[in-house]
Order: structure tokens, then sequence, then C-alpha cells
């Protein structure tokens, strides 16, 4: 018999990662996890190895409260939810408290499958982990390949509600681009200022005119978005115009032949190993943009629903798969645990290490440059 599930404004829930500091991709997940499950009365705890401004303030004015981030104070299983990116599972304590729950619904995010924090190889994950929610169906291949056996559901890096809205008709030529990238690509900071010749960009990200939450406004806005990631969805949700391009390359504007593995890849641009000029990808954007709106205008509503946050966000609401007893006893008949847990510590430490010697270079450089001649 399945067991019941408990409204979620009954809940607590644990966000754990390894930074919040920056508005960029990991972090900007934990936010927007943070905020769907504080609009629906949960508890929201927050951890990381590192915060900073802006991210931890904006985690903060939703929660309430600073990230924690001393591991010791985590106790996993004093949560009735636990969200977690990383690789920081084995950082916590798992021993019996008076404040446990019963079961804890652990929820795995990966985000990548290229980097060690993102691997998904760590026993603490095959061990706990109730469910993963891959950011693609690539991380989600891989995570098998890797040997995790459990519930995986890709997420398609998805949009929170307030991105969906119905098409608007756009003009003939685009007027408003939004362009959204923390990279610095010498060919598409070439074609910012050749575009900026013939229309209004607006450039978030570092290096830009700004740094800030991307918001479904500014994507309403915008008679094109250009971009790659996170940022791609909230732009399919809202039917305008998306080119992808940046470090990696990319397709240029989504249609029904690129779609497919533009997004098998996270739109991420590594789909075709495209790579253009300035010259090139201000003259695509421009000339190719009754594509782009066709794509934005046609694409089923069934199509477009997939790319729906809440309806992934969900699953960290179902049953846990065993108890906290069970999953007690699992990790006791695994004595490789021990060396995880100490891999989980230095990857911690050296992070944090890594993260203070550049803001000490960061202070060197600024007193330099003020420094009279």
């Amino acid at each position: 018999m399945r067991k019941s599930v408990r409204p979620a404004g009954s809940r607590s829930l644990l966000i754990a990662t390894n930074h919040l500091q920056h508005i960029a991709g990991s972090e900007v997940v934990a936010l927007e996890l943070a905020q769907h499950f504080q609009a629906l009365g949960c508890n929201v705890t927050t951890f990381a190895n590192w915060v900073g401004r802006p991210m931890s303030a904006l985690i903060e004015s939703v929660t309430g409260a600073p990230p924690i981030t001393d591991p010791a104070r985590i106790r996993p299983f004093a949560y009735d939810i636990v969200y977690a990116q990383h690789q920081v599972l084995g950082l916590f304590d798992y021993g019996p408290s008076d404040r446990d729950r019963s079961d804890t619904r652990i929820i795995i995010g990966r985000l990548s499958r290229r980097v060690f924090l993102e691997s998904g190889a760590w026993l603490h994950d095959r061990l706990l982990a109730d469910h993963v929610l891959a950011n693609s169906a690539l991380t989600a291949e891989h995570l098998v390949a890797m040997g995790h056996d459990g519930p995986i559901t890709s997420f398609l890096n998805a949009a929170p509600a307030g991105f969906f809205r119905p098409f608007i008709a756009k003009p003939p030529s685009p007027r408003r681009a939004l362009v959204v990238t923390n990279h610095a690509d010498p060919a598409l900071m070439e074609a910012i200022g050749l575009l900026r010749q013939n229309m209004s960009v607006h450039h978030v990200g570092h290096g830009g005119d700004e740094v800030t939450l991307i918001t479904p406004q500014m994507i309403a806005d915008a008679d094109v978005v250009i971009s790659i990631g996170k940022t791609v969805p909230y732009a399919l949700v809202s039917r305008v115009p998306v080119y992808i391009y940046d470090h990696f390359g990319g397709p240029g504007y989504l249609d029904r032949i690129n779609v497919d593995m533009a997004a098998r890849f996270n739109f991420t641009g590594r789909c075709c190993g495209r790579r253009l000029s300035g010259a090139q990808i201000a003259a695509e954007i421009i000339g190719n943009y009754a594509k782009g709106v066709a794509f934005a205008r046609d694409m089923p509503q069934a199509w477009v629903d997939r790319y729906s946050l809440p309806r992934y966000l969900d699953l960290l609401l179902e049953p846990p798969l065993m108890s906290n007893a069970a999953k007690r006893q699992r990790m006791r008949e695994h004595r490789f645990l021990i060396q995880e847990r100490q891999m989980a510590a230095y990857m911690r430490w050296s992070y944090i290490k890594r993260q203070q010697l550049t803001q000490e270079i960061s202070v060197l450089k600024n007193d330099r440059s003020v420094r009279p001649s």
C-alpha cells in the first residue's frame, strides 16, 4: 500500500550545495527550489560550503535565514526532504538524534556530467537517494553508465511557472535583444557590438550591463534572447525566439530540426561544434529572425509544458523509498563510506581555500589599481 503524502506546507526541506555566491546555474537552481517550496509553506534550510553575495542575500530573502556553512550543524535525517547537489552528502552526520524523522526523502540534483562534483559516482548517492533529477537526457544516461540504478528523471533545466506566457506577435526584425552570458566569448562580444548599431541590446552577466537574476518580464520584453543553458527554457516557455551561441559555439536559432540535439546537450551549444565569427553571429540573428519567430510561435503546448519546473519539483513530495533506519543500515554495510567522508571533507577544504585565494588576489589587484603612480 502506498504511503500517504503529507501536505507540502507541513514539511521541512534542506537544500544542500557546494556554493551559493554568484547568479549562475547551480545557484539559481537552488534558489528556484527555495522559492517554490517556501511559497508552499515549507520550512526551508540551506547549506553551502562557500557563500557570498549576491546569491547568499537572495537565499536569505527567501528563507529568512542565511545559508548554514558548518556541516556539523546538518543532520539530514532531521528533515522531511533533502535536495543535494555537488557530492555534499558525505559531509553530514547520519547518527540518531532526537530530531529524526522516521523517513526522509532524499533527492540528488545532477547538473552536469563533466566535473567531479557532478559525476554521480559516489556511494552516498546510491545508498541514500530516493530519486535523481538530471538536467538533461545526456546527464541521465551518464549516471546510468556510472552504475546508478535508482530512479532518474531529466528535469530539462525547466522554468518556474512565472515565465510561461502565450506567444505575442514580433516585429519583422528584432529591435530588442537580451543577451545572457558570463563567458565573454570574443565572437559573441563582437556580435553584441555590431548588433548595437541597429538595435537595443541588454547584456546581463559578468562584463555586461549588469549582473542580476533573469525575470519573466525581462524575457517577455525581448524580441530575441541570446544565451545558452538555463536561460533557454525561460525563453522557450515565454515563446520568445532564442538564439543559442556562446563559448562552446552553438546551433543558432532553435527550430524543429536542431532542437532535440540542442536539448540533449542541455542547450549549452556543445551539440554541433559550430563556430562563427562575430559578423556571422550578428548577421544570423537579424537575417534568420523569421525562423526563430516561427519556432517560438508554433511549438505545441504539450512540448512547451515539458519545461515546467513545478511538475518536476512535485517529485520531492513523493514518499521515500525506504525508512531512515533502513538507510542507516545500508550505510553501516559499506565501509568505503569512511573514505568518501574524507574525500568530501577534502573537497570542501580545497574549494574554500581556492575561493579565499581568489578573493585575496582580487583585493591585491584592486589595491594596486588605486595606488597612486
